[in-house]
């Protein structure tokens, strides 16, 4: 690893990825960029832009002093929530990547893109055979959209492709609940009617502190020019396991939850969809989205945490460890603020 100290520009600096990247870059001045959030980070600066914006709506004295002080970016910030309209992934996706390269190529600085390992169905040609209303597909297409741009500019770059994300591996611990999260909660209130998985899926999750290694140690280590698949491959979840692990936790709330069928949904529906309550009807048709992305990725994704292992000391701990202690995390933190709530 490089041992002098660097400045580094952190985009998304208040996302999930974002809060989680500092604390394994010590030594080195952090500047984040962040939009809209009340509790920014606490970081060596902190500085509020936009993405869609030219020069992320920095004011030409600041914009200036990052191009002379800025040693490499880690592009994580983006509009992540699925389902919105393209125009604003092309406004923020790839508008602000291309940002994001100006700079890089005025301040002489690489550049690490945090993109999504789903970009994975694109590459295999399988983009339409993904529904027209799939809420992932847009999504998905402006990340792979972005590599292009940077692939293209000529600036030396990394991308990091991980897979959902899960807490914390040792604590379950994130800023914020991601849709893995938002899901299980669903099911562990009983109300699935099924579980959709096209056959030979696997349900890959991330924790949240092996993304933010992996990503860091290959920054302070130089390490430009791959593309690295944060996932768990073939060593991921079944669906036997998620189930298995989703009916546990309810149990612990007390919550007595039967096995409920796993239908592909290629196949015949037990429940057909206007069938179920809308917010369950929602939920099963991201699980559904989801399963499918999936299933075009090949059902199983490749990985590169082998590589990250031997290469940079990333850890790989166990995906279903990191599962329960997150659902565990979770449930602490809305049973807490339920309890102040009550004494207020």
């Amino acid at each position: 690893m490089a041992s002098t100290t660097r400045t580094i520009l952190l985009t998304g600096a208040s996302g999930v990825i974002g809060r989680a990247l500092p604390e394994h870059l010590p030594g080195h001045r952090v500047i984040g960029l962040v939009h809209s959030d009340t509790q920014p980070p606490d970081l060596d600066e902190v500085l509020r832009g936009d993405l869609a914006q030219p020069r992320f709506g920095l004011d030409d004295t600041t914009w200036n002093r990052l191009a002379d002080e800025v040693d490499v970016i880690i592009h994580s910030g983006a509009l992540t929530t699925w389902g919105q309209p393209w125009a604003r992934y092309e406004a923020i996706n790839l508008g602000g990547t291309r940002q994001v390269i100006d700079l890089a190529r005025r301040a002489g600085a690489p550049v690490h893109l945090v993109s999504t390992c789903f970009v994975r169905a694109i590459e295999l040609g399988r983009l339409d055979d993904l529904g027209p209303s799939n809420v992932v597909r847009p999504y998905i297409r402006s990340k792979l959209d972005a590599e292009h741009l940077l692939a293209a500019s000529g600036v030396p770059h990394t991308i990091h492709r991980p897979t959902n994300l899960v807490g914390d591996s040792r604590t379950g611990a994130s800023s914020q609940p991601q849709i893995v999260q938002t899901m299980s909660d669903w099911y562990c209130r009983g109300k699935a009617p099924f579980f959709p998985a096209h056959r030979g899926n696997l349900v890959d999750v991330i924790p949240l502190d092996v993304t933010a290694v992996a990503i860091a140690r290959a920054v302070l280590a130089d390490d430009l020019g791959p593309t690295y698949w944060l996932t768990y491959g073939e060593n991921a979840m079944t669906v036997d396991d998620t189930q298995t692990i989703l009916r546990a936790h309810a149990a612990h709330l007390g919550r007595a939850i039967p096995e409920v069928p796993v239908v592909d949904p290629r196949d015949p529906l037990p429940v057909t969809l206007d069938q179920v309550p809308a917010i369950s009807r929602t939920f099963l048709k991201v699980l559904i989205d989801v399963s499918e992305v999936t299933h075009a990725c090949g059902g199983v994704l490749p990985t590169s945490l082998p590589t990250l292992a031997q290469r940079h000391d990333v850890p790989q701990p166990s995906d279903r460890d990191a599962y329960r202690r997150s659902l565990t995390y979770w449930t602490g933190v809305r049973d807490t603020a339920r309890a102040v709530k009550e004494t207020a």
